[in-house]
């Protein structure tokens, strides 16, 4: 790997992103042609383990390009290229300004919403991309990863009222009537919240997100309501814990009915330890302003921490564990080194996040889970032949840089060079990365974001490592 190559790479695809942002405003589409940077006019069949319903098309999503932009914001300063800034500030600007006016102040972003950019409104997976013959009905509000601190801050640059109301309508994830519950999802284009159903869909990790949300949104507005959220969604999840200090996958559903797994009896170790993780990230901003809160957040995340640790891995022979059956310790379910699917992360996800976890609290044993799960990504080359996301490669690769980073080890910057190598083979034979290794066309749900990322994150790390401006991207929880 030579890093100047590899930043060259980047940066040329960055320059087609932001061209092919020229039409919206500066928003990018999320399925584009890799040589062109033009939107495709049909959308590409899914890829095995994608679904319908969490794709983009023809429009935009904000979840999707964060660590573009961050890439952005990092290479003008490496490179002297003010003009990454400049587009990186367009976008969000346009986001901010435009795209943000829903009645409930949600964001069309994330798992199953966009900005549609054909039509210039809220977009709705599940209609204008899985089945347009469906009744018309609620764009749907899921986080889907972690907004970080550094895009709040920009948001706020732009549009605080967007943020102060996101921070409101995070209550729309609540369910009305006892006993108190959350859900995943909420409505964006109406004040409200979705009907209780057979399940509660209240996934730990979602909880972690909205924390961290409220977090920003108190920084910026000082607002005792934001900080009396934290406390009450602290709580819900808090007394529902195991002995060991694991959750589970959601509290509540049917047993046994053949459409659903059976979450509510399945320990999540994975959803745990997303929680954790914004806890960990949450306390050192709010203590300042509210320091027995900073110190119950630390406190209940060394528990969790405990928990994930507890489980039953074996770092030996790269096993990670997802969840595992309640009642048995059966049904486990381990993250893949490589070839990820709905519902089931790539081990590089929780790597990352037990670098992040391990940054803010210290806690030597995350740093060897996460060294142990650096172990695979050396020992394991990318699989020929294997449509994996680019999110699978992009993540892997951030993990070896982040080991670096923390440890200064030479081996993890030779790790990550062989693997930046692989990666510009499988995934970068064009302009634009694709995907997914073997298909033909950039997008954006895929994860090419993380793939940019990781690239320009390694090289800078190999140039410098004491002065790197692109840090960590610790959003995947």
């Amino acid at each position: 790997m030579n890093p100047q190559d590899v930043l060259k790479r980047v940066c040329g695809a960055l320059d087609l992103l932001i061209e092919a942002g020229e039409p919206h405003q500066g928003l990018f589409p999320s399925v584009l042609d890799p040589d062109t940077g033009a939107m495709l006019a049909e959308l590409p069949p899914a890829i095995p383990g994608q679904r319908m319903g969490d794709r983009a098309f023809p429009g935009s999503n904000l979840i999707h390009d964060e660590a573009t932009l961050a890439t952005m914001y990092a290479l003008a300063a490496a490179l002297g290229r003010p003009d990454y800034a400049q587009a990186a500030d367009r976008y969000l600007k346009r986001f901010a300004t435009h795209c943000t006016d829903t009645a409930s102040g949600l964001f069309p972003w994330g798992e199953h919403a966009f900005w549609h950019l054909a039509e210039d409104r809220v977009g709705n997976s599940y209609i204008d991309v899985a089945d347009p013959s469906r009744p018309a009905g609620d764009a749907i509000h899921d986080h889907l990863r972690q907004a970080p601190l550094w895009l709040w801050e920009k948001l706020w640059q732009f549009n605080p009222r967007c943020v102060e109301r996101f921070g409101e309508g995070l209550n729309g994830h609540y369910i009305p009537g006892e006993p108190l519950e959350y859900i995943r999802h909420a409505p964006i284009t109406r004040v409200g919240s979705v009907r209780r159903g057979d399940r509660s869909c209240d996934f730990p990790r979602h909880s972690g997100f909205y924390i961290f949300d409220w977090t920003c949104a108190w920084l910026k507005t000082g607002r005792p309501d934001f900080t009396e959220q934290i406390r009450k969604i602290m709580d819900y999840w808090w007394d529902k814990r195991l002995e060991s200090g694991l959750l589970l996958t959601e509290s509540r559903g049917p047993v046994g009915d053949p459409r659903y797994p059976d979450y509510h009896l399945t320990i999540s170790p994975s959803q745990t330890m997303g929680l954790t993780t914004s806890l960990w990230e949450a306390a050192p901003l709010l203590e300042p302003g509210q320091p027995a809160l900073a110190a119950e957040m630390r406190r209940r995340a060394a528990c969790y921490t405990d928990g994930f640790l507890s489980a039953p891995h074996d770092l030996a022979r790269g096993i990670f564990v997802m969840h595992y059956n309640l009642d048995d310790g059966q049904g486990m379910m381990h993250s893949n080194v490589w070839g990820s699917i709905y519902g089931g992360w790539p081990a590089s996800y929780m790597g990352l996040f037990a670098c992040c976890s391990y940054r803010h609290s210290g806690d030597e044993r995350l740093l060897r889970w996460a060294l142990a799960v650096g172990e695979q990504y050396a020992a394991q080359p990318l699989p020929a032949g294997l449509p994996a996301p680019a999110m699978d490669a992009g993540m892997a690769l951030g993990l070896l840089a982040d080991l670096y980073d923390l440890t200064g080890e030479p081996r993890w910057l030779a790790a990550g060079a062989k693997l930046a190598d692989a990666i510009l083979d499988a995934y970068f034979q064009r302009r634009l990365p694709s995907g997914a290794a073997g298909i033909g066309w950039y997008e954006g749900q895929m994860g090419p974001s993380f793939v940019l990322h990781g690239l320009a994150r390694l090289a800078l790390l190999a140039e410098d490592r004491a002065a790197c401006p692109l840090r960590a991207d610790y959003t995947g929880r």
